[in-house]
């Protein structure tokens, strides 16, 4: 395989085994490559307005559509959730590839940055917003950071990563999910490690008063102090946020609409389908379908594993006073932890008080079934998402047509599941010593310039699919093998490697640039 049709020049034999050891197990992916390859990253965005609509599909549109509103007025006012609205009902699509937190990481900032290149000069007046339904079911520590900001700096001759926590040590392995809102002496704390950085030499004071200036305007807002959780307020101060890292360039960028997937799910669960005859209601709470997704869905990525003990059963525990989230599995009419202490019976009104108690969280595969085969959404991921996603969609085929459920299989037939959306290469960031790294968002902020849109927009123009993708194999490579199964030799290929290897040193060119005399 050449990463592109410019060149006949062969890869280096290690790095092709790199690119067949992740291709064959994710097979999605490369028939993504193989189709998409050549497309570059803005013709590939694109194509993301584009939804597959089924026949007498607008109720079940409507109906998401509906609670989709109610739940964003209640987090980001009634304009917003009404333009974002009438943009859902003729763009069917989100994002589902980002974790919920602040949106600094590379691995969520270069998906939606991709995203926004083609809304641009698209004339469109309904193209307002980029719409992300993120996983909030990931611990604080995730490597991420949903718990608080991370940028770089150039101090002492080296490159420093750092982290800006909201929370202690402590509440690390916390999930994001009705995690508690951080307070006015949570961000004190942060600024004081602000300081304490200044003073021991490793961050200079223009990129910490810019920082500073970050919390103080969007963090201690008192509307985002007023949240009940710590998801309402990334809902908010992300909002804010990403509109920062647009300024240095005096663009104006589409909206991120930033929404806990869960949240929602639970909201469409409790109000759409505890009292209606619908088939989420059947799946739930008919023993009958049991059996089918024990079939079908046992074994899938982001689904469960009842022998290896992975995933749970429809939802995640989280009961009062516990950090930590508890895996549950059907015992007759009851979801149970292999401990037995937590139990709850699978009927509407025992679900719903536990949801009210905020003590169950979807999981991954509820929340697909629901969003993606039920209501039929588009759904951008990563590059394991167009692969789990289309095996669960397959599962979910099979478990309908066993029971007769011919309309189920009509509407979830048109889902699209094979759209990656994230787990891009775009935005880079120059450092005095020459390295080109990923940048975060707040790098943005901090060491942008007038022409880092216009850069961005330049290499998404210029990059393709397969060159994007083959950049970060070397990454998708430690994801996809556990490090007992992973060749040495293959381990030590890095993505520096794979840009030279691919001669993409170019194309990659920095968007952002710490300058010397700012370090």
């Amino acid at each position: 395989m050449n990463p592109s049709d410019n060149s006949d020049v062969p890869l280096p034999a290690n790095f092709e085994k790199l690119v067949d050891s992740v291709l064959s197990k994710k097979p999605v992916l490369k028939k993504i490559v193989l189709n998409h390859g050549n497309k570059t990253l803005h013709e590939y965005a694109q194509d993301y307005i584009d939804v597959n609509r089924g026949p007498g599909f607008a109720k079940r549109q409507n109906e998401f559509l509906a609670v989709f509103r109610r739940y964003t007025i209640g987090l980001l006012g009634k304009d917003v959730a009404n333009a974002a609205t009438q943009q859902l009902k003729k763009r069917y699509f989100v994002s589902t590839a980002d974790h919920h937190g602040p949106v600094t990481s590379p691995f969520f900032i270069n998906g939606n940055l991709v995203t926004a290149v083609p809304y641009f000069g698209n004339p469109d007046p309904l193209l307002k917003y980029i719409i992300v339904l993120s996983c909030g079911n990931v611990s604080l520590n995730n490597s991420s950071y949903p718990r608080g900001l991370l940028f770089t700096a150039y101090a002492k001759d080296k490159i420093i990563n750092h982290k800006i926590s909201f929370f202690p040590a402590s509440d690390r392995l916390c999930p994001v999910f009705d995690f508690r809102p951080y307070t006015v002496d949570d961000i004190n704390n942060a600024k004081k490690g602000l300081n304490e950085k200044i003073r021991i030499g490793e961050l200079g004071k223009p990129e910490a008063e810019k920082v500073l200036e970050i919390l103080d305007k969007i963090y201690l807002d008192p509307e985002v102090l007023k949240c009940k959780n710590f998801s309402e307020q990334v809902t908010k101060t992300n909002f804010h946020l990403w509109q920062k890292f647009f300024e240095p360039s005096h663009v104006t960028p589409p909206n991120l609409i930033y929404l806990e997937q869960e949240s929602l799910v639970l909201e469409l669960l409790r109000s759409k389908h505890f009292d209606q005859d619908t088939v989420i209601r059947h799946i739930l709470f008919d023993k009958v379908f049991d059996s089918l997704i024990q079939k079908y869905f046992d074994g899938i990525q982001g689904a469960f594993d009842t022998k290896e003990k992975l995933g749970t059963y429809f939802f995640w525990a989280l009961p009062k006073g516990s950090k930590y989230r508890i895996q549950l599995w059907r015992n007759g009419n009851e979801l149970v932890s292999d401990d037995g202490n937590y139990r709850v019976k699978l009927t509407p009104e025992d679900l719903r008080a536990a949801f009210d108690r905020k003590e169950l969280i979807p999981s991954m595969m509820l929340c697909y079934i629901v969003l993606s085969f039920y209501y039929g959404i588009k759904c951008l991921g990563g590059f394991s998402q167009v692969n789990y996603l289309t095996d669960m969609k397959n599962a979910y085929i099979k478990m309908q047509a066993d029971r007769g459920y011919y309309r189920s299989v009509e509407v979830c037939a048109r889902a699209q599941t094979k759209e990656m959306g994230g787990d891009f290469a775009l935005a880079f960031l120059k450092c005095p010593n020459g390295e080109v790294i990923p940048a975060t968002g707040i790098d943005l902020v901090l060491y942008g310039s007038s022409d880092t849109w216009s850069r961005l927009v330049h290499k998404a123009d210029v990059i393709t699919i397969k060159e994007a993708i083959y950049s970060l194999m070397p990454e998708f490579y430690k994801i996809v093998y556990p490090e007992k199964d992973r060749d040495p030799e293959l381990v030590a290929i890095t993505s520096e490697d794979a840009t030279r290897i691919l001669g993409l040193e170019e194309k990659m060119e920095p968007c952002a640039e710490i300058k010397k005399e700012e370090a």
